[in-house]
Formats: structure tokens, C-alpha cells, sequence
């Protein structure tokens, strides 16, 4: 039998190494607002129907392993309020950011995907993208590992060379000169926080400051992009990275789900998840009214 809507309500978490303020802060969401929090450790699930998901339940996978997903897929049904705008997102879930942006219209640097290690087509690519510096990626990574600044043909082509032979196809991007770098946290239709990275030391990639003061209300610019962004991967909560030019002009660089939203949450004390919870529980009715 599903839940009913007087019912108290059951959030899932699956984990999988997920940092700490991650699951304490969306336990305290949960308590403050008469929700069960259920914890689930993805190593020591066991696949029977019991475990399902019941109608009404709500669920989030904070964890980013291809386990704690096939948990998700095994758990989740069409009367699960997740933060995907479909019920059967989490199948369908992938990254692809700058070609699903382009295609939707998002605002996101010139980029290019490198298949082959010919020079000719290098340079073409090179030239498409304005000259260099141009900004080279691997995929798969987190914390700015596997992104470099290339300023020059050798290091260019020694930096391909490498990543194709250990099995990678990198991105080319324009290089974005002066822009600041956001971060911001998309719940909904609304970005519910945003903070300001810092450069790190003689790099050009940057960090989140453990400083309240880099924490504010982003530019209208920033936060329409935010937002389309994350709609745009079939989602409704997100943490996008953004690059505001001086000349007013905004630049999605890609959106993360799941992504580690409680930053702003530890740092300046904004309830993001909260934020979470609600729309979860404002959904979960939604769906129970079905």
C-alpha cells in the first residue's frame, strides 16, 4: 500500500563516501519538518520489493558511484518525488554539459571535442575557438583535475597526445579572460544560494573560501543561466558553475547533479537544504493529489 497524505514522510539518502555536512544537514532538514530520515548504504543494500520506494516517498542519491545509482534505479517508482523533472530521469541521467547547453541555448564558452590527435585539425580548432590560451579538459574529474590553461602549440599537442593514449577525448574551450567565477545552488525554479570563487595561488582554476563574505546574491545574468542550465539537463536541483565577463556577459561552464551543495550552508549559514526538503515535500503532495 502506498503512503498516504497524512502519513509521515520518508526521505531516502543513499550514501556512498559522501562528506558528513552533506547528510547533517539534510537529517536536520528532515527533523525540522517531521520527515523520516532513512539512510541508505548502497554496499549493504539487499535488492528485494520491500525495499522499494512506496508512493509518496521521496528520494535524493548524493552519492556520484555507478552502485549507489543502481540502487536508486532499483528503488525509485513514478510516484517518488526525486529531483528529476521526470519520473524515469534517473535512466536517462548523463553529462554531454556543453552540446545539451548549445542545443538549449545556454550561454556556455566555444568548445570543441578533440577525437583524433591530428595537427592540421588542431590548429582548425584552435582557430575556431579565437587563438589561444584555450582551456583543455578531461572529463570525469572533480576539484579542476584534468583542466589546464594551454597557451602554445607544444604543450598543446603534448597535452592531447597524453590524453588520447590513456584513453581520454578531451574538450577545448575559449579561454574566458577576467571573468569571475560562481558557484550557485539551483532548488526548483530559483537559485537559492551562490558564492564567488576564489583563484588559488599562481593558477588560473579556482576554489570555494571558507569566507561569508563570497557568499551573496548573483547578478540576474547568472542566475537565468543557472537555471536553464539545470533545467536543461531534466533537472531540479543543481550546482552550476558560471563565469561572469566584465563586459556583463555570463558563461555556463557546466551543472553537476549530484553536486556538494552545503558550502554556502556551513560558510554563511543558507539553508539549502531546506530548500531541498520543501521542494521534495511540496512534489511528494503533488504527486499523492495524482
Amino acid at each position: 500500500m502506498g503512503a498516504m497524505p497524512d502519513s509521515p514522510p520518508v526521505f531516502h539518502f543513499i550514501n556512498d563516501i559522501v562528506p558528513a555536512e552533506t547528510r547533517e544537514t539534510l537529517q536536520t532538514a528532515c527533523l525540522e519538518r517531521g520527515v523520516e530520515f532513512r539512510e541508505i548504504k548502497f554496499r549493504e543494500f539487499v535488492y528485494r520489493p520491500e525495499n522499494q520506494c512506496e508512493d509518496g516517498d521521496m528520494l535524493y542519491r548524493p552519492a556520484t558511484s555507478m552502485g549507489a545509482l543502481r540502487v536508486e534505479q532499483f528503488m525509485i517508482s513514478p510516484r517518488t518525488a526525486t529531483f528529476y523533472r521526470e519520473p524515469a530521469g534517473c535512466f536517462f541521467s548523463g553529462t554531454g554539459f556543453p552540446p545539451v547547453f548549445t542545443y538549449h541555448g545556454v550561454p556556455t564558452p566555444r568548445t570543441v571535442s578533440v577525437t583524433q590527435r591530428s595537427r592540421v585539425l588542431l590548429r582548425q580548432h584552435v582557430d575556431e575557438l579565437g587563438g589561444f590560451p584555450v582551456v583543455a579538459k578531461v572529463m570525469g574529474f572533480s576539484g579542476g583535475a584534468g583542466v589546464v590553461k594551454i597557451d602554445n602549440w607544444a604543450t598543446l599537442y603534448s597535452f592531447v597526445d597524453y590524453a588520447m593514449a590513456v584513453g581520454h577525448q578531451p574538450l577545448l574551450q575559449a579561454f574566458i579572460e577576467e571573468a569571475l567565477h560562481w558557484r550557485t545552488i539551483v532548488v526548483g525554479d530559483r537559485v537559492v544560494a551562490a558564492h564567488r570563487n576564489t583563484p588559488e595561488p599562481d593558477d588560473f582554476r579556482t576554489y570555494a573560501a571558507d569566507d561569508p563574505s563570497v557568499v551573496g546574491e548573483a547578478p540576474p545574468e547568472v542566475t537565468a543561466a543557472s537555471i536553464a542550465a539545470v533545467h536543461a539537463l531534466r533537472l531540479e536541483f543543481g550546482g552550476v558553475d558560471v563565469l561572469e565577463h566584465p563586459s556583463g556577459r555570463v558563461y555556463v561552464l557546466e551543472a553537476n547533479f549530484p553536486c556538494y551543495f552545503a558550502h554556502a550552508q556551513v560558510t554563511a549559514g543558507v539553508d539549502i537544504s531546506g530548500a531541498m526538503m520543501d521542494h521534495l515535500l511540496a512534489k511528494r503532495m503533488a504527486l499523492l493529489a495524482q
